[in-house]
């Protein structure tokens, strides 16, 4: 089979696991949230808090899936430097580790700061309580706030992660 179909299916399949793993880690961490603050009521019943975890499981999702160009960047280049295929692997985990934990932790922080800015605009509102009684409402505000910073987001982070991608050296013309 050719190598760069091999590297090809990798590359999809890498891509739909971090897709999936984004998924559930934003979404495990929401509803562990929502929990600690409700501990009696069932998240799943309530679709403010559905349309609420939704919008920052798509802006995590929407910010890793920029990860993917710069990974297959990452992995022409380390194929061309290293022949081994155990050293390719090992070099390109710590990219893929790399460049995913950045993307969560940014993630991470767009959805605390969407909701922080959001819960400094309105001081007499408290956002989960208002969610837990089924404010769509709020949920689609938060929501779409958490979106709105993981658009305008995306492209800076780009550029961050093509600061980790190891470029060959170019020889120096003048």
């Amino acid at each position: 089979m050719d190598k760069q179909l091999i590297i090809s299916f990798l590359e999809l399949s890498i891509a739909v696991v971090i897709g999936i793993l984004s998924l559930y880690i934003t979404h495990f961490v929401v509803v562990r949230i929502y929990k600690s603050k409700f501990p009696s009521d069932n998240p799943y019943k309530n679709n403010a808090f559905l349309i609420f975890m939704t919008g920052m499981m798509f802006s995590v999702a929407f910010l890793l899936s920029g990860i993917i160009h710069p990974l297959s960047s990452t992995l022409d280049l380390l194929t061309k430097s290293y022949p081994e295929t155990s050293d390719l692997i090992l070099s390109y985990g710590k990219y893929l580790s790399l460049f995913t934990l950045i993307g969560l932790v940014l993630g991470g922080i767009i959805n605390f700061l969407a909701f922080f800015l959001f819960s400094s605009l309105t001081t007499q509102v408290n956002e989960l309580d208002e969610i837990k009684q089924g404010n769509i409402g709020i949920a689609i505000f938060i929501s779409v706030m958490a979106i709105t910073i993981a658009v305008f987001c995306k492209e800076p982070f780009l550029v961050v992660l093509e600061s980790f991608i190891p470029y060959p050296e170019l020889p120096r013309l003048f």
